[in-house]
């Protein structure tokens, strides 16, 4: 039993994605799955503003040559609690344009909106051959040495992107 359930978590994505294709938008909806790192969830629950990074590209898939990519977009969603109130602020905004904002009241239920971000749309071309949609989530970036920044964050994940109807 305890090796299915091992088996089960490690077929388990880090960074669940979903696609809708539209005529010339790609709707991306993500939702993290892997832990968070303790340090992250500590300055959360301390006050200081936190955000995960939702790092988008767009490839045109290339059978003979290196994959050609499109376009680049960037989520950006954190949250902060307000010290006098206990309220958490929240907001998404992609490729610095606000997508949505809002307020919760526990720490649960920010850490599920930065977690589970609004849908994204990402344009894509009308008429356009096989493309990738690569995602990754970043939580933070850590320095050794006081030099060197390294992210921590999930792997990089490749779905195939769906024709428009």
């Amino acid at each position: 039993m305890v090796l299915a359930v091992l088996l089960l978590a490690a077929a388990a994505p880090p960074l669940d994605v979903a696609l809708t294709a539209a005529p010339a938008r790609l709707s991306v909806t993500l939702s993290v799955r892997q832990e968070l790192p303790r340090e992250w969830l500590e300055a959360l629950a301390g006050g200081a503003p936190v955000s995960i990074t939702y790092r988008i590209r767009l490839f045109r898939n290339r059978r003979w040559l290196w994959d050609r990519r499109l376009s680049g977009h960037e989520l950006l969603v954190t949250a902060q609690r307000d010290p006098l109130t206990g309220v958490f602020s929240l907001a998404a905004e992609l490729d610095g344009e606000v997508l949505a904002s809002g307020q919760a009241g526990t720490l649960e239920e920010a850490t599920h909106w930065v977690t589970n971000p609004p849908t994204a749309d990402v344009p894509v071309p009308l008429h356009h051959e096989p493309l990738w949609l690569v995602v990754r989530a970043e939580f933070l970036t850590r320095y050794k040495l006081l030099v060197f920044p390294t992210t921590v964050g999930t792997d990089w994940i490749t779905r195939a992107v769906p024709e428009a109807p």
